[in-house]
């Protein structure tokens, strides 16, 4: 009888935990704003607003000397500044920056970055820096450059002027004078305040708590790439000139503060946890009396203060009272040093953010707490890791994928924006002949940072579609940024193919997946997700340089039968059917870092090519150390070898199909 009474309560409590997990799945599935129905890999927030609250959440604020919206009475824009010409232009003021609202009071500093053309033969003054009280125009810090005072010609130089600011309400201005004594070029001014860093992570929250509902603050902190995004989208937005509006426009969204203990670094991922589910926003003790005063008044929620000792005793605490609250089938990844960029997401999709390091034993077996509870084939890891290796290992180890998304702005607007994805068509490839087929693969597109900020300034380079090109992407952007993916469908060339990121759903080594059903599930996902987002190639990464299984070449013959292909990471240029009916090619070149990794792979290649039958080489680059121009570059040098065909990925595996007998397409095959 003793026995069938404990077994009893453990089936309550089953019961009971199913219960629960059901409300919570229903309830996150339902509730205003963010959508996530159970086959949907990422959530989808509600339709952004038409015109969008622009912030700057920069810990630094940063003006460029050249730019159009600033005061300039002497001199001209020089590339990345503002030139003054001795003996050309007249002595002035060539900056003015009035009426910045967003400088904290109390001790800053501003950084003013110049360069002189020459020395002068006699010592004297340049330019006079200047912060100025907007209101009065009294200096509250000053500082005279002179000619001497710069180290070399020609060469950028930092020179910091300390000031006090003045009460809150009242702005500041920067002023830059030229005395006309050696041509001046001023890059920038960028004020630095120990007490912005706090009020930026205050403020991400606030986006956190509004986007939620619906999204309509947008972060300009990378503003020279962000808004390229919003334009191509048709979305409009209105710079602020103060954060703290934003406080008081959303006021009655926010239900309350979290604050964190700054003595302990992880009640910051903690408080953002808490913040998400409660709809509050995270503040430091310095912020907490203004917050809880007049005239917002808002409630402590929690104050985390005192409470650990360790990170350890973070997250503990983390998972016993806060993880059954929050959605398992993400797990979000942050340093507690970044305080914005994905906040604002994890609070949307009520995720728990934690930064655990697994080559520390300790902080591994909290981990894997949280990793056993996430569903096997379709948990994401979001955002990044103390150590890649270890931690997409760990990921794999228990059936999850990584996305690297650490410091994506925007995905709680992007992800809003519409779901339809209309894909380019693949063009009619050449004949199959006795050639020398290369491919060239552009990769970390799985990077949804990268896709948010750095990509932006390669698609939009006039150039592009010169080269034949494979630009990696994630299928997760048909979730977290439907919009720009359908753009870059709408806007690419003819040479220009979208192809998949490592691998598929998230980044994630199949050698070291433990259970055979979940991969098969992860790569019918991936094949489901890759046709909505109209890619056709793989990139398949097990480690930097490691080999693919034989397992996993069949699950994917299998599991994933729209591919025409994949590659993987081997470096041989070997090429397997697996199941008689899928190709992958172990890549030339895994990961080239210089332009000649473009070229001298395909070189080599020739000379020990038999031209009995079409040799095929694969090389992909990273976008770090690779431009498109050393793209450019090689193919200009090479396709003057009549033997060389330079292709697009998809109809280089097209062309691999053809020549060992497979069909060239296969979703053609099966109508």
């Amino acid at each position: 009888m003793k026995r069938k009474a404990i077994g009893m309560g453990i089936l309550v409590c089953v019961i009971a935990a199913g219960i629960l997990a059901a409300a919570y799945w229903s309830r996150s599935g339902n509730k205003e704003g963010v959508l996530w129905p159970e086959k949907q890999a990422l959530p989808s927030f509600s339709e952004p607003a038409a015109t969008l609250d622009l912030i700057d959440l920069s810990s630094k604020l940063n003006y460029k000397a050249e730019d159009s919206d600033y005061e300039h009475q002497t001199g001209k824009a020089d590339g990345d500044g503002w030139l003054a010409k001795e003996g050309a232009d007249p002595a002035g003021i060539m900056l003015r920056v009035p009426s910045i609202a967003d400088v904290p009071p109390g001790d800053n500093h501003a950084v003013f970055r110049m360069s002189v053309d020459r020395f002068a033969d006699e010592n004297g003054t340049v330019a006079k820096l200047e912060i100025r009280e907007s209101s009065t125009g009294d200096r509250i810090g000053s500082l005279e450059v002179a000619n001497w005072d710069f180290n070399n010609e020609n060469a950028s130089q930092s020179f910091e002027v300390p000031f006090t600011s003045p009460e809150a309400g009242k702005g500041v201005e920067i002023v830059v004078a030229w005395t006309g004594k050696s041509s001046l070029k001023l890059y920038d001014v960028q004020i630095d305040s120990p007490a912005r860093e706090e009020e930026v992570g205050m403020f991400e929250t606030v986006k956190g708590v509004v986007n939620k509902t619906k999204p309509r603050i947008y972060d300009d902190t990378r503003s020279d790439e962000g808004t390229k995004w919003l334009s191509a989208l048709g979305l409009g937005y209105q710079k602020v000139k103060n954060n703290w509006e934003l406080v008081a426009k959303y006021k009655n969204e926010i239900r309350g503060i979290v604050i964190y203990d700054p003595e302990v670094a992880d009640t910051y991922n903690l408080a953002t946890t808490i913040a998400g589910l409660d709809n509050a926003i995270v503040v430091s003790p310095a912020l907490a009396d203004k917050l809880a005063g007049e005239p917002y008044r808002f409630p402590v929620l929690e104050d985390l203060r005192g409470k650990f000792k360790t990170n350890i005793e973070v997250y503990e605490y983390l998972y016993d009272r806060y993880w059954p609250k929050t959605t398992h089938r993400v797990l979000v990844g942050l340093t507690p040093d970044i305080k914005t960029f994905l906040r604002d997401y994890a609070m949307g999709i009520e995720a728990a953010v934690v930064w655990l390091n697994p080559g520390v034993p300790e902080e591994e077996a909290i981990l894997n707490k949280f990793m056993k509870d996430m569903p096997y084939g379709s948990g994401l890891y979001l955002g990044w890791w103390p150590d890649e290796g270890k931690g997409v290992t760990k990921t794999s180890e228990f059936g999850l994928a990584t996305v690297a998304a650490d410091y994506s702005s925007n995905l709680s607007v992007l992800s809003g924006t519409s779901r339809t994805i209309a894909p380019a068509k693949i063009p009619k490839k050449p004949p199959l002949e006795n050639k020398v087929y290369v491919t060239y693969i552009m990769s970390d597109g799985d990077n949804l940072q990268y896709m948010e900020h750095y990509f932006s300034k390669l698609w939009f380079l006039p150039n592009r579609g010169e080269v034949p090109i494979g630009w990696t992407v994630s299928p997760l952007m048909v979730d977290a940024m439907p919009g720009i993916l359908d753009v870059l469908h709408q806007t690419a060339t003819e040479n220009d193919a979208l192809i998949s990121g490592p691998t598929g759903l998230g980044y994630t080594y199949p050698n070291f997946w433990k259970d055979q059903a979940g991969l098969d599930r992860f790569f019918s996902r991936t094949d489901d997700y890759m046709k909505r987002a109209g890619l056709r190639v793989l990139t398949v990464w097990n480690t930097v340089k490691g080999e693919t299984n034989p397992n996993v070449g069949d699950s994917l013959a299998s599991h994933a039968p729209s591919l025409l292909g994949f590659t993987s990471q081997g470096g041989t240029g070997a090429v397997e059917i697996y199941q008689n009916k899928m190709p992958g090619q172990e890549l030339n070149v895994v990961y080239g870092a210089s332009e000649g990794d473009l070229i001298f792979p395909v070189q080599q290649a020739i000379e020990k090519w038999d031209r009995k039958s079409p040799l095929f080489v694969c090389i992909q680059a990273n976008p770090w150390e690779v431009h498109y121009q050393n793209f450019v570059n090689a193919y200009r040098q090479l396709k003057e070898d009549d033997d060389i065909v330079f292709v697009r990925p998809d109809i280089y595996f097209e062309l691999i199909r053809e020549s060992k007998g497979l069909p060239i397409d296969p979703l053609e095959a099966k109508k």
